[in-house]
């Protein structure tokens, strides 16, 4: 099926405030307030590439595993979407706070803040998964997928409502899926394996993709096959 994803053995989850805010844009429930000024310079960002935000809404993918998506497409800019998303998670405090950036996004987003994005979630029996798209020119892509987890990022603490959870992070590249692509994983040290998050960040022709799967099923394997078929779909939607 068109936009279908993934025959993996994904099993809803209820993503914890600590891991759910490495999602990224995931979009998972209101849509962001886009004021008129703001949507003009979305379309007119849109524009430079010529993709539009409602293009990249239907390069998302519909169902994964032939289950449907949890909520409606976020769509607006990447930095409105991306904060929508997370906003709804509750005060996250990140320490050493220099690794918050690296802790809840994976890549550098500074230069994809202004650009269009779009968003959709999914949950798959016992596993939550997202897909987030955003334009981006080859140079800004590759400025965005360049940077690497600051040193002294790659074990971090988040402390939420009182409790402190301790994460590990490791970062690889990845061929085979776009022009360049690597792939995220945090694992809370000593967690459940429900807490363990596997993300895969890529660039196509004029956009950014990422796939996050978070669960008990969640493993490098399985977000590099659902990257490829992210990617092949979203590449072909956008041609």
């Amino acid at each position: 099926m068109a936009g279908g994803g993934w025959k993996g053995a994904l099993g809803t989850v209820t993503l914890t405030v600590a891991m759910a805010g490495l999602v990224g844009c995931s979009g998972g429930g209101g849509h962001p307030t886009v004021t008129r000024s703001a949507s003009a310079s979305v379309a007119k960002a849109a524009a430079v590439e010529g993709i539009t935000p409602a293009m990249l809404k239907k390069a998302l993918l519909t169902r994964v595993n032939g289950v449907a998506a949890a909520a409606p497409v976020s769509t607006g800019k990447y930095a409105s979407v991306a904060q929508a998303s997370q906003g709804k998670q509750g005060a996250v405090q990140v320490t050493p706070k220099t690794c918050t950036v690296a802790a809840t996004q994976g890549f550098n987003p500074t230069v994809l803040a202004g650009a269009p994005a779009a968003a959709v979630t999914f949950h798959v029996a016992s596993n939550g998964v997202s897909e987030v798209l955003v334009v981006s020119s080859d140079k800004s892509a590759a400025t965005a997928l360049a940077g690497q987890i600051p040193t002294g990022c790659t074990h971090y603490k988040e402390k939420v409502d009182g409790k402190t959870v301790a994460y590990g992070i490791t970062e690889q590249t990845v061929t085979g899926v776009g022009k360049q692509a690597k792939a995220l994983n945090v694992r809370a040290v000593g967690g459940a394996a429900s807490d363990n998050l596997w993300s895969l960040i890529y660039r196509g022709a004029g956009f950014i993709g990422m796939v996050t799967v978070i669960g008990p099923n969640a493993s490098e394997e399985a977000v590099q096959e659902l990257g490829q078929q992210a990617y092949a779909f979203a590449a072909k939607t956008l041609a």
